[in-house]
């Protein structure tokens, strides 16, 4: 028979504990700097493929100019034209993205806000909370704040 004896690697960890210690805390820390940066950079890509995601769209045409959303250059509308008159594209719409800054009126504090321009006769987002808004964002100076955005628009929204 085999008799059970402790391992030689365990005698020496356990034999300098302090070591041993210090050696597990330094693994500990290192795994839990891994799982954070695998933690930032999900959340990085989420929220920069969030407005993606939303889209009621297969194909998005975009300048050969961009350089991200909210640098994108504008292209002639007859690109867009010339699309929808494929045979495969059931409807082509515009949207027009960009950074602009927002003043609130009761903080007058500023902040920089992606705007999203659509036509509201047209289905360019999977949102229901857009589609149920539509008439009313057919109004002149009239908008829709995204629930989850970064700020407080909540005192501006009445």
């Amino acid at each position: 028979m085999i008799k059970s004896k402790t391992p030689l690697a365990w005698r020496q960890l356990i034999k300098a504990k302090g070591r041993f210690a210090v050696a597990l805390s330094g693994i500990a820390f290192a795994d839990i700097l891994m799982l954070m940066q695998l933690g930032f950079q999900s959340a990085l890509f989420d929220s920069n493929t969030r407005l993606h995601k939303l889209l009621n769209t297969d194909v998005v045409l975009i300048s050969s100019q961009a350089q991200n959303l909210g640098l994108v250059n504008t292209f002639p509308r007859r690109r867009l034209f010339q699309a929808a008159n494929l045979p495969e594209v059931e409807s082509a719409s515009s949207l027009y993205v960009r950074l602009a800054n927002w003043k609130n009126p009761q903080t007058k504090l500023e902040s920089s806000i992606l705007v999203i321009g659509f036509n509201p006769n047209s289905s360019a987002f999977n949102l229901p909370e857009i589609k149920e808004n539509l008439n009313l964002i057919k109004y002149p100076d009239t908008l829709l704040f995204d629930r989850s955005s970064r700020g407080k628009y909540q005192e501006t929204i009445a």
